[in-house]
């Protein structure tokens, strides 16, 4: 039963200025439930809680997604993996098949200088040079020949691209040439004795002169000939040196062909003698570059060619792998830039992640839609069988006093009215409609006779009738809602100006929503004939109410629904 707008009951007993009623202070009895004047009701979704469908769904996701991404590193790590050994294979492959095409190259230049270091005259030319022929005709007539042999060397020379052409004796010393005689004779002269002993042709470094640029010197043994003479023996007697211009012909062997990737390029190193071992030097198409290791060195770096490592080139990264030219000082160097080498992986990353993220979000969105499917149907239950049991409640509440017919109804809908006019949330006007609802619960334990008593209340009466409040507390207090149904209950007989109960609390220790559903319940109360009492007009009833004990925002909201 609501308060009458009268006067407190017990005024005396309440002071003004109380430490009870005091801002600093708010009156607590024990098992009454307390709510901040400003909480509010934040994510409400229905009947059922939403926080933990959400939060199984987030771990769920969660997991998909820790899943998914392990999926695709793996995927991504086996995917660079393949890419870095079909890269080092194409490198390998490369290298050697370039360095065959510049070794046949070299073949074929010394293919050209042996068939004037095997020419039958050439070589028993030298042989009487060297003293080893005995037959005085022979002898006679080899060295009449001596103008033909300086003709053919000046032919050789000439026809064949050599910048210049020499015969030499065992020693080294050179008794005919053709062209400008090498300014690294006297630094050669290992390799000149070497070639001698073993019978064996060399190939030198490639060295660059200020005429030709980048030339190659080729050292061919000339072996005497056999059986012409009884002393012959068959030993080398002279050495043709041979000397070809080759910066513009390597540049052409190394350059890019068509079938080159972007990052793929292919250069020419050689291993120079030092004092200290030997130098690794680079040769170009005009110049030769000398490198800070030794081409050893390099080739060790370059031995596993699924490992990048500084260009010798320019510094950058690159898959690189180091060919030897077989019987040459030479060595060609393929590399492929591992920016580019690698560049699919860059599509390839992003997009399997694009691919995880999306089949994660598209599961994501499937998994919400059956919970909020799921939880639909189960909050359309629960509300369903809610008001139902509500409906049972206020009926059997209402039939012990049939003044209060169809008054929970009429509170509900004015409670919920007047939150549509202060604009409550969703959960707020809920909260006010299942409160209106279930506050009748507590009428239950009211004595029959006090209930339908016609006249006024005696003070034991009247305190008998307001614990129903707290009667209601204690059926209510242990059932389970996801919305503060049993605190907005306690507190809505409180009034603003402290002459309220269970606890005469004041406005600013009471919650909004208690205000609105006391407010509610009030008018409707006062607007209602009762057993003691015939129904006030609806403007007679806020009269009353505006006299203090009523929030004034509460007040507006009510007049504007109540007309």
């Amino acid at each position: 039963m609501p308060a009458a707008p009268k006067a407190p009951a017990k005024p005396a007993k309440k002071p003004a200025a109380s430490k009870a009623n005091s801002p600093e202070t708010p009156l607590v009895q024990p098992g009454l439930p307390n709510l901040a004047p400003q909480a509010t009701v934040a994510n409400y979704r229905g009947a059922v809680q939403v926080k933990p469908f959400i939060g199984w769904l987030l771990l769920v996701l969660l997991a998909v997604l820790l899943g998914g991404l392990l999926a695709a590193q793996l995927l991504v790590s086996q995917r660079l993996g393949q890419l870095v050994e079909d890269t080092a294979t194409r490198v390998a492959l490369q290298s050697q098949n370039r360095a065959s095409t510049v070794g046949a190259w070299l073949n074929g230049l010394i293919q050209v200088a042996d068939t004037t270091a095997e020419a039958d005259l050439v070589r028993l030319w030298l042989a009487d040079r060297e003293g080893t022929l005995n037959d005085p005709a022979l002898v006679a007539a080899v060295r009449a020949q001596t103008p033909y042999i300086n003709q053919l060397l000046n032919d050789f020379q000439q026809r064949r691209g050599f910048v210049g052409a020499h015969l030499l004796q065992r020693t080294g010393q050179v008794v005919l040439s053709a062209g400008p005689l090498p300014g690294n004779l006297a630094a050669a002269q290992a390799a000149l004795q070497t070639v001698v002993s073993t019978g064996q042709g060399a190939t030198l470094p490639v060295r660059v002169t200020p005429e030709t640029g980048p030339v190659l010197d080729l050292l061919r043994p000339i072996v005497a000939q056999e059986g012409n003479a009884p002393t012959m023996a068959p030993t080398v007697v002279g050495v043709l040196w041979a000397t070809v211009p080759v910066g513009v012909q390597l540049a052409e062997l190394v350059a890019a062909t068509p079938l080159d990737r972007v990052g793929e390029r292919t250069a020419l190193l050689q291993a120079v003698p030092n004092g200290e071992g030997e130098q690794a030097q680079l040769i170009g198409r005009t110049s030769v570059a000398t490198l800070t290791e030794s081409l050893a060195a390099l080739q060790n770096k370059a031995a596993d060619a699924r490992v990048a490592n500084p260009s010798v080139v320019d510094g950058t990264p690159v898959f690189a792998s180091i060919q030897p030219i077989e019987g040459t000082p030479l060595a060609l160097l393929q590399e492929y830039r591992a920016q580019d080498a690698l560049g699919l992986m860059s599509l390839y990353k992003p997009g399997l992640y694009a691919v995880v993220g999306l089949l994660t979000a598209v599961l994501g969105a499937l998994m919400l839609a059956l919970t909020l499917h799921l939880m639909a149907q189960r909050n359309t239950t629960r509300v369903k069988l809610l008001g139902q049991t509500m409906d049972a409640l206020v009926r059997v509440v209402e039939a012990r006093d049939p003044y209060l017919a169809g008054h929970h109804q009429k509170v509900s809908r004015l409670a919920v009215a007047m939150g549509n006019a202060l604009r409550l949330g969703v959960g707020e006007r809920a909260t006010l409609y299942y409160a209106a609802q279930l506050s009748a619960v507590g009428r239950l334990l009211v004595p029959r006779e006090i209930m339908g008593k016609k006249g006024q209340y005696t003070p034991a009466e009247r305190e008998e009738l307001q614990r129903h409040i707290t009667q209601a507390m204690e059926i209510l207090g242990d059932l389970d809602f996801d919305l503060p149904i049993v605190p907005i209950i306690a507190q809505m007989y409180e009034r603003v100006d402290g002459s309220g109960y269970p606890r005469g609390l004041l406005g600013h220790q009471m919650h909004r929503m208690a205000k609105v559903l006391g407010a509610a319940d009030a008018y409707a109360a006062m607007t209602a004939d009762r057993a003691h009492r015939k129904a006030l007009s609806k403007a007679e009833a806020l009269k009353q109410m505006g006299q203090g004990a009523y929030d004034s925002d509460v007040l507006n909201a009510l007049r504007n629904v109540a007309r």
